[in-house]
């Protein structure tokens, strides 16, 4: 037993003008705002690849900077230890502890001062860039979604 679906046909009405014009507009509008938010995205493509870039070579920076502070601490520790092994008395020792704890706690402060100096170089050429991008785009997204 197959049962059969039987179709009905309405004749085709024509919407009124008001309608059709107001669809037309509403999508013309949808395809307005979804062009300019596209744009905002691309763009911001741009401005992320653009951040991460400068990311990535003040990241190395840092990298380079604590990687030769490293090696001139260590050769530092290298050179005290053949000099300590070197001394004839107690006094001569004492001196020698002295001025590497001088020397070493002074190269520690600009060891630092220049860390910190590439810390805020890495912070001002990505991270404040970036957040001025962003709370623009948003902006102009608003704007577009608004219109």
């Amino acid at each position: 037993m197959s049962k059969k679906l039987k179709i009905v046909q309405t004749p085709a009405t024509e919407m009124p003008a008001e309608v059709t014009q107001f669809a037309q507009n509403s999508v013309d509008q949808a395809q307005a705002a979804f062009d300019k938010a596209s744009d905002l995205a691309h763009s911001n493509m741009q401005y992320v690849d653009a951040v991460a870039g400068a990311f990535k070579a003040r990241a190395a920076d840092i990298q380079l900077k604590a990687m030769e502070i490293a090696q001139t601490n260590m050769n530092s520790a290298f050179t005290y230890m053949r000099m300590a092994f070197a001394v004839k008395d107690p006094s001569e020792f004492l001196t020698l502890n002295q001025e590497f704890t001088r020397d070493q706690l002074a190269a520690y402060s600009r060891q630092a001062s220049e860390l910190t100096e590439l810390s805020l170089r890495l912070a001002q050429e990505t991270v404040k860039p970036a957040q001025e991008s962003m709370l623009k785009s948003f902006g102009d997204l608003g704007k577009a979604l608004a219109a």
